[in-house]
């Protein structure tokens, strides 16, 4: 059984990541600053080991496989050091990711607002044909347990691309690492409590992305952003950039109804916001081989608070 140690637990998306990897076979062992003891308690209980709250360097040893590192976590921790000094192979959060998505059709969704409005409207279509999915997200998402989800069986990842610092040992952005097959842009809006400098720098993090996405991808882009429209008319000439925005709407009877050439299908939000991110949700569950009428069908029945 291969052996994974994760620091920093008490962020969230590394305690679920935790018990994803536990679920899918790994001996797993956890550390972090600030755990509570009933975090304690559902990691025991899972069959992960956690020796409470604190940094235990000297529990680490040289036969496991690889540690994983939250984000927050500093150059000075001990059990970095430790990991070091014992020559393991060290991972960020998003490098493990991408190892292990690496067989599977990456749907990527990025950019400065509307990614968990977008990726509950994927969940919603993705659950309703009853297609299986892995998922690695930094949003809690109502319609899903957690916020990872790692399995043999799935041929699809669906990953929230997060435009923050990778760890203490990895200067480049998470949604740099993640190399879409399908990748949704949304919007770009930079303000100073980002992790970059500058609007330019900033920027340059999306064109990253933008000229990673796999050969003969696909790049799904809010044509209302002018620097993202800017961003898909640059790509490389193999990816095919599909714009979209607001979703046509018909009123009747005192109701709002998606108008589409399948027929008019009823919906319970109504507003520019969920309707452009529906648009950005449909056009990747068709790439998925999501047919629109069944996007619709399914989205008739979408409700979440915004």
């Amino acid at each position: 059984m291969r052996k994974v140690h994760l620091i920093s637990v008490t962020e969230p998306l590394v305690l679920d990541l935790a018990l994803a990897i536990h679920e899918k076979g790994y001996e797993v062992s956890v550390s972090g600053d600030g755990i509570t003891e009933e975090v304690v308690a559902k990691l025991r209980a899972a069959g992960c080991t956690c020796h409470g709250n604190g940094w235990f360097p000297e529990r680490l040893i040289k036969d496991s496989n690889f540690v994983v590192l939250g984000a927050t976590v500093k150059q000075d921790n001990p059990e970095l050091i430790k990991a070091k000094e014992l020559g393991l192979l060290i991972l960020s959060i998003p490098e493990f990711i991408f190892q292990r998505t690496k067989e599977k059709t990456r749907v990527v969704v990025a950019g400065s607002r509307g990614k968990k409005t977008i990726i509950s409207m994927i969940v919603c279509a993705l659950q309703r044909q009853k297609l299986v999915f892995d998922y690695a997200l930094t949003s809690e998402v109502a319609l899903l347990p957690n916020r990872v989800r790692m399995s043999y069986e799935a041929r699809i990842a669906l990953i929230e691309g997060d435009e923050h610092v990778t760890s203490a040992l990895e200067k480049r952005f998470q949604l740099e690492f993640y190399r879409p097959h399908i990748a949704i842009l949304t919007n770009l809006s930079w303000t100073p409590d980002t992790d970059h400098a500058t609007p330019d720098a900033y920027y340059d993090t999306f064109r990253s992305f933008t000229k990673l996405i796999e050969r003969e991808g696909k790049l799904i882009y809010f044509e209302g952003d002018r620097m993202v429209k800017q961003l898909a008319e640059n790509v490389r000439e193999d990816i095919t950039a599909i714009p979209y925005g607001e979703h046509a709407v018909i009123e009747k009877d005192g109701a709002t109804f998606l108008q589409t050439r399948y027929g008019d299908f009823p919906i319970r939000i109504a507003d520019s916001y969920f309707l452009t991110n529906l648009n950005a949700a449909r056009l990747a569950c068709r790439q998925l081989g999501v047919k629109d009428a069944d996007f619709y069908r399914a989205l008739s029945e979408y409700s979440v608070s915004l």
